[in-house]
């Protein structure tokens, strides 16, 4: 039984009737008390997507106006744990109470980066586990974010890559709570998370997590696609940090568990040198009914290398009827503290839709040791996106307008991350391209050429004649792929003044996060196709008790 008031259910809130409110003897009740003042009210912005409101076993209420924020009383069972949750109002704004007695909020989470979201028990819920002296409370907390379609997996796993704790949790609103009393000594554990979709936090309330371990906070983060971090005081490199590179391999492939047939994907790493290759390591990524979709893998391989990282779905073509559907696969890989890829994959090629294969190359590659010499150049991009946000979209190909996209577009930013880009972060491309001359250029909309944060080399020599002209409707940073290469006068005229946003948008946010979708899915190819990609914004910047993440070497599952 509820009495309370709100707008969409016109209820009349009749003091005397939310008053002579009362549950039987095997529930007891719940109020949520608001005491925040209307001019409090009007001095916080409330957009769309970050609404205040509250979520009770269900159900949620919305709270618009002012005028919708009025008190709630219902009855809940006594022997059961319900989670009261409550977003984008201070935590002195509200108090809760629960069979006639006070209740502590509990716990934070990142919700529009003033105000937070808070979930508190009531009930019989399960309290933290006594641990040992000898062992530490290990505690996850996730909370799940705005969308009902949120899927994620984490777990934690020891030194030798056992998992100690498995959670995939789904849903909006709710949050995940996981405990574990872990050996003190000799210790070193990996906590990873992953997904098939980044958040753009400006835009929605993104998922969170917060890793605590013997009381002390590991990380805790509003903003990624994947992560690790190693906790425990026996944590050390795997990689010799003097003689070798670490590099990262993730995978989330929510098909599988889906699926009632179990496949795998191929992999192989291999050190290029002149136009010859050594394989490093291979694997495999199997996927099926009971196997985790979160796969990862740690690779040590010798300093200053050119390494190309192969992946292959096409043994998947004769299953894929079997299998009922194309499948999207995420992954990334990075090298060094720098993304090389981060991508969803459509594999494999399937009634002309898909690929099925991809190399990566990474590391330290020539033109001579990498490509054939008498019909190709060497494209080297190397990225840094700035500490606030900016829009991010770059190709390369020829400059002409030739009649195919294909040439236009030889290389694009969507082909090595259509995931979101991370603020203050380093990515690169590596490619052998066709000799082109002045024909070819790099063009991008991130910064004037004269401040920029990118650098690009042809076969090893930095370009620097770029020049911002205007092609295809908008203003770009063009770098023709050689030197001095722009005819005088500029290649474009320049309109006298920039052009007007598109219908329907300010210009402050035509091209904001914010108005670009905040999720990336399937459904969004269509905007890779046109070399889109969005760049967000972290509302709560990734935190490491170390300052860095520790690497992991593990097997696949």
């Amino acid at each position: 039984m509820i009495a309370q008031k709100t707008a969409e259910e016109g209820m009349t809130g009749d003091p005397e009737a939310i008053a002579a409110l009362t549950c039987n003897e095997n529930d007891a009740l719940l109020k949520v008390n608001y005491n925040i003042t209307e001019d409090e009210w009007d001095s916080y912005s409330h957009s769309w997507g970050f609404t205040p409101f509250m979520y009770l076993r269900g159900n949620e209420l919305r709270y618009k106006n002012f005028a919708d924020l009025t008190d709630y009383e219902t009855c809940l069972p006594r022997d059961e744990c319900s989670e009261v949750v409550v977003g984008g109002l201070p935590t002195d704004a509200y108090k809760i109470s629960f069979d006639g007695k006070a209740v502590d909020i509990g716990r934070e989470f990142v919700f529009d980066g003033r105000n937070p979201v808070t979930s508190t028990e009531v009930g019989t819920c399960t309290k933290p586990p006594i641990c040992k002296d000898t062992e530490a409370l290990l505690e996850i907390q996730y909370w799940g974010g705005r969308f009902f379609f949120n899927e994620h997996s984490f777990r934690v796993e020891d030194k030798e890559g056992n998992t100690i704790l498995h959670r995939e949790p789904k849903g909006r609103y709710s949050v995940n709570q996981a405990y574990a009393c872990l050996p003190k000594d000799d210790a070193c554990y990996t906590f990873l998370i992953g997904g098939d979709s980044t958040w753009d936090p400006t835009g929605i309330p993104p998922p969170t997590y917060s890793v605590y371990f013997d009381g002390e906070l590991v990380r805790r983060s509003d903003s990624w696609l994947f992560d690790s971090v190693q906790f425990g005081g026996s944590c050390k490199p795997l990689c010799n940090q003097d003689e070798e590179s670490h590099i990262e391999f993730f995978m989330y492939d929510r098909n599988g568990r889906y699926s009632d047939v179990d496949y795998k994907y191929e992999w192989d790493l291999n050190v290029t040198n002149h136009n010859s290759s050594a394989t490093v390591s291979s694997g495999v990524v199997p996927q099926g009914p009971g196997i985790s979709p979160l796969a990862h893998k740690i690779m040590c391989v010798p300093k200053g290398s050119c390494t190309s990282f192969y992946i292959s779905a096409s043994s998947l073509r004769e299953i894929l009827s079997e299998i009922g559907h194309q499948l999207y696969p995420v992954y990334s890989l990075a090298m060094d503290n720098v993304t090389y890829r981060k991508v969803q994959w459509v594999g494999p090629e399937h009634d002309a839709f898909g690929i099925d294969n991809q190399t990566t190359n990474m590391g330290s590659c020539t033109v001579e040791g990498l490509c054939d010499e008498q019909t190709q150049d060497l494209f080297d991009l190397e990225l840094r996106t700035p500490a606030t946000y900016e829009w991010v979209r770059w190709n390369f190909g020829y400059s002409k307008d030739f009649e195919t996209w294909e040439l236009q577009y030889l290389l694009q930013g969507d082909d090595y991350n259509n995931r979101g880009y991370d603020l203050d972060s380093s990515y690169r491309a590596i490619e052998c391209v066709p000799k082109g001359g002045c024909d070819l250029s790099f063009n991008t909309t991130l910064g004037p050429p004269d401040d920029r944060s990118y650098t690009v080399k042809k076969n090893g020599i930095q370009l620097d004649d770029g020049q911002e002209v205007y092609r295809h409707y908008e203003y770009v940073s063009m770098t023709p792929f050689g030197q001095n290469c722009f005819p005088t006068p500029s290649p474009t005229p320049f309109p006298t003044q920039k052009p007007s946003p598109s219908p329907g948008l300010s210009s402050s946010n035509s091209l904001s996060g914010g108005a670009v979708a905040g999720i990336v899915i399937a459904c969004l190819l269509s905007v890779g196709a046109i070399g889109f990609a969005w760049y967000k914004r972290r509302q709560n910047q990734s935190s490491n008790e170390d300052g860095e993440d520790d690497p992991l070497r593990e097997n696949l599952l």
